[in-house]
């Protein structure tokens, strides 16, 4: 199951304090110089923690604190194991460590990765009641699943076409509980944890083939080509001549029985004066 996983406070400080190279850690006290670091003598051993401060120390100075401590875990010999510490949690819940730098992390870091590891457990899908696994279309693609590899010889052998089995197919994932990169491996591993491939054998794979194929490449459209843009080349700067447009030719349409030409008309011709259509066509008949 790819669930983000912690240790608890006991285990991490044990393999974190027992490691052959504890002592040779950067954070420690110089052997000669005890209120410096080992691993580097201009940076003090008290850089690690927040100094106890009425009102905190400035923003400022924090952060150049943090970055010289952090530039010493980068060369520690145990910074993994010292930032698993860092990271582990105890039986409420929280950080074991939540205001120290650990393993090359300032503790606003590691409370950052702590909230998003909090929202991925919050998101991560539960399994579903084994009632809902257990249908006969489920049960036969994912049998067909735990022979063949090839989407298609997987639809093929539950008798499906290919789009129906691999919808069943995420279906599954999310009902074990899974994530949704899941493997092909992955998801017959969770089913047989719940008992849906007893008597079925197993064949194995690199690990490889996903759990849900990825749909088909489908190609685009080619796309039509741009018109080619035509460069118009300005004038020179001169004096302004207007331009001079040619006027457009009318022509008046003839031989139409009742036409009425405005040439026709009186200088004193009025709107009451015009003929009406009736009369035109009387005029033509």
């Amino acid at each position: 199951m790819n669930q983000p996983i912690r240790l608890d406070v006991t285990t991490a400080h044990q393999a974190f304090t027992d490691h052959a190279h504890f002592r040779y850690r950067g954070c420690a006290p110089d052997p000669d110089q005890p209120h410096l670091a080992a691993g580097d003598h201009t940076v003090p051993v008290t850089s690690w923690e927040a100094p106890d401060l009425d009102g905190g120390e400035a923003p400022a100075v924090r952060t150049a604190r943090e970055q010289a401590a952090v530039e010493v875990c980068v060369g520690c010999p145990v910074m993994v194991q010292c930032l698993a510490y860092g990271a582990s949690l105890t039986r409420d819940g929280k950080l074991a460590e939540p205001y120290a730098v650990l393993g090359g992390m300032t503790p606003m870091e590691r409370h950052r990765a702590f909230v998003a590891y909090k929202t991925a457990l919050q998101e991560m899908p539960q399994p579903a009641p084994a009632r809902q696994l257990q249908t006969d279309q489920k049960l036969v693609v994912l049998r067909a699943l735990a022979v063949h590899t090839s989407p298609q010889a997987v639809a093929d052998a539950a008798g499906t076409p290919m789009r129906t089995a691999n919808w069943q197919r995420s279906i599954l994932v999310g009902k074990l509980g899974l994530a949704r990169p899941a493997t092909r491996m992955q998801l017959l591993t969770a089913a047989a944890e719940r008992g849906l491939l007893d008597g079925v054998q197993v064949v194995p794979d690199d690990g490889s083939v996903p759990a849900v194929p990825r749909p088909p490449h489908r190609p685009r459209k080619p796309r039509r080509p741009a018109g080619r843009l035509t460069v118009v080349a300005l004038p020179e700067p001169g004096p302004y001549e207007p331009a001079r447009v040619p006027s457009l030719r009318r022509s008046r349409f003839t031989d139409i029985a009742g036409q009425l030409a405005f040439d026709d008309l009186a200088p004193d011709a009025t709107i009451r004066n015009l003929p009406t259509r009736a009369r035109v066509l009387e005029a033509a008949a």
